[in-house]
């Protein structure tokens, strides 16, 4: 069951960026009751404007026998509802009407024998809640996993909501920052579960594959028993591929002066890249130092550069690192164009280093620019597509912020910026012995 809400969210999250939120609503809610065993399902819509509650979808016909018809308006939640959205977290009360917190309920509502509500915030402030009521068994576990998983999902479509008082927006398009980076953050999570059971099934079959080779009676076996062992060396070589994405891989946070640490990785860089290709390196010798995983900026740099290196295929061409430190980043000031996009952690920092990786390849098609950091998008054929996924995640692993500028026929420029804390820089240049020159 869990491995089918995981689909289903999964395709969810592919496909409804496109559709109204009406549309968006019937199928969480069909959701909702599915995966929770409910009779009854509901979706609040908090307005700040008008500071109100709505419950926008009671004239569906999931709702025949409520006598609270079409659109209903509350000013305030309270109850077992106030509770949740105090606390903040999941309420769930298998027998309401013991409940301590049970205020009663409207007339004309269909009876409630027991309930589990989710309530949905941005920061402190309720932006919606989830609710579902009346299954035959008690709620616990793995009820109240498939809701707050549903309810992750539904937090990423209301930021995509644009207006916050428009109800029923005509189209559902991804034009804010924030709902790229969640996008993004709610994928990683079900990248994560399903790499997690998939390796749990590659332990079972490797060891099953250990004790058929201790059999006596294996012969004739071996060359099959070599294949599978193969196979599976290799699903579980993607297996950590897929855990990289979904984590993002910075173990070891340390303060690092990037020029110091980057000669020896660019040393390394030369020595993998082809020879028609040659790399150009700036690194001024005054940047402040930063908290990095040393071992995860490797592997972002390695990603970045033979990206670059393939995008000239066998002509010769030049890639170029460049790092300089700014103040005129902004988080989330845009997230898309046709030539760019922008995938922020969404960490505010007032100074950024910046490390720029550009080639004067063909360039990236704008449809393909769009895609280019999702799991296992690639043009470059079948096993392909987790580098730059997980670039992404490593970058916001670091609080810090991925931007991919390409024209077709001018080259690809990849920026990634560091966030500089001013109180490290000082505990830095202390450790050091001396100070840092100024630029």
């Amino acid at each position: 069951m869990r491995e089918r809400l995981d689909r289903r969210l999964a395709r969810l999250l592919g496909r409804a960026y496109s559709w109204p939120l009406s549309r968006v609503h019937r199928e969480i809610l069909k959701s909702l009751k599915e995966f929770t065993g409910s009779e009854f399902a509901a979706i609040g819509l908090w307005d700040e404007h008008k500071k109100c509650w709505y419950f926008p979808d009671f004239s569906d016909p999931l709702y025949k026998d409520c006598k609270l018809g079409g659109v209903t308006r509350l000013r305030r939640l309270r109850g077992v509802f106030e509770k949740a959205l105090n606390e903040g977290s999941t309420y769930i009360s298998n027998h309401l009407e013991r409940d301590p917190h049970y205020r009663g309920i409207p007339p004309g509502h269909v009876p409630i024998k027991r309930i589990a509500i989710r309530p949905i915030l941005r920061g402190k402030k309720p932006r919606g809640i989830l609710v579902v009521a009346n299954a035959p068994q008690k709620y616990g576990r793995y009820e109240k996993e498939a809701l707050e998983k549903i309810a992750c999902l539904y937090a990423l479509f209301l930021e995509a909501r644009g207006r916050e008082n428009d109800l029923y927006p005509g189209n559902f398009f991804f034009e804010n920052g924030i709902v790229e980076t969640q996008r993004a953050k709610t994928l990683n999570i079900l990248v994560g579960n399903l790499a997690h059971k998939f390796n749990n099934l590659l332990n079972v079959i490797w060891a099953s594959l250990e004790f058929t080779k201790m059999k006596k009676e294996r012969s004739g076996l071996e060359p099959f028993l070599k294949k599978a062992e193969l196979a599976t060396q290799e699903l579980s070589h993607l297996v950590k591929q897929l855990l990289l994405y979904a984590r993002g891989e910075c173990l070891g946070k340390r303060l690092v002066r990037l020029h110091e640490f980057l000669p020896e990785v660019f040393r390394f860089l030369s020595t993998i890249l082809p020879l028609h290709i040659k790399l150009i390196t700036r690194v001024p010798r005054n940047l402040p130092a930063v908290r990095i995983d040393p071992i995860a900026l490797e592997h972002v740099l390695v990603n970045l550069v033979v990206n670059a290196a393939e995008a000239y295929g066998k002509e010769p061409g030049t890639v170029t690192i460049r790092l300089e430190v700014t103040e005129n980043h902004r988080h989330l000031r845009k997230a898309r164009g046709r030539y760019r996009v922008r995938l922020c952690s969404g960490v505010p920092a007032s100074r950024w280093v910046a490390i720029r990786v550009k080639d004067r390849g063909p360039g990236i098609p704008p449809e393909a620019l769009a895609k280019i950091t999702e799991p296992f998008y690639s043009t470059k054929g079948l096993g392909r597509g987790l580098g730059l996924a997980a670039v992404r995640n490593i970058v916001w692993a670091h609080d810090g912020c991925l931007s991919i500028y390409s024209r077709p026929g001018e080259g690809t420029l990849f920026k990634v910026l560091l966030p500089v804390n001013g109180d490290e820089e000082e505990s830095a240049e202390k450790e050091s012995g001396h100070e840092n020159p100024s630029g």
